[in-house]
């Protein structure tokens, strides 16, 4: 309250105005961009949306992107929470990229043998691996040590948006699978296994050269 004094016998008190101080956005805009780019990059969990949205149709794989957001939320936090301890720690990031080659050879494997339509129960099955995959996938450690800055505040704010952004990127990918001429989807799976082994043995050559 602000006291006004004047000649009458009372003084006039008016509120005072609150001061506006300007209020930074938490997260970055340079963030967004640089997440929104990853992401529609084509990567493992991309390219096993694509297929399933070729397998499934649109319509069946339309949850498949938010197993994708809860694997990242989990892998982001990780890779944010232990930045400063494994950063400089060779070895921690060797068996990372050798745990994901192997997920990524494993799960190109059994899309090879995939069947082009499937079943409610096969549906479930990809939305786990879609989760798993997306644990391991390198653009979760990019992301957790590299965008996300070093003591940024509200980090689950980061991590959020980052979901956020890939659910929308991981549709857009389920939708491009699925809007590919009949004859080239009856080859996703395949294609998709070709990729994933591509992915797999590039994590391993990064190893072997590091």
């Amino acid at each position: 309250m602000t006291c006004i004094k004047g000649d009458a016998p009372h003084a006039r008190y008016t509120r005072a105005a609150p001061s506006i101080l300007p209020v930074p956005a938490v997260v970055s805009l340079s963030f967004v961009l640089s997440a929104t780019l990853l992401l529609l990059t084509p990567g493992p969990t991309n390219t096993l949306l694509a297929g399933c949205g070729a397998s499934f149709g649109g319509r069946r794989a339309a949850l498949l992107p938010l197993a994708e957001a809860l694997g990242y939320i989990l892998a982001v936090s990780f890779f944010v929470a232990f930045a400063d301890a494994v950063r400089g720690n060779v070895t921690a990031f060797a068996a990372i990229r050798v745990l994901a080659a192997a997920w990524l050879l494993y799960s190109a494997v059994r899309l090879w043998s995939a069947p082009f339509r499937a079943d409610a129960q096969s549906v479930r099955d990809t939305f786990v691996r879609v989760f798993l995959t997306t644990l391991v996938n390198p653009k979760a450690m990019l992301v957790g040590t590299v965008l996300i800055p070093a003591g940024a505040v509200a980090i689950p704010a980061w991590v959020a948006t980052y979901a956020i952004l890939s659910t929308a990127a991981g549709f857009g990918w389920v939708v491009f699978g699925a809007c590919l001429p009949l004859g080239l989807r009856r080859h996703a799976y395949r294609a998709a296994s070709v990729v994933l082994g591509g992915f797999s043995l590039a994590a391993v050559a990064s190893v072997l050269s590091s």
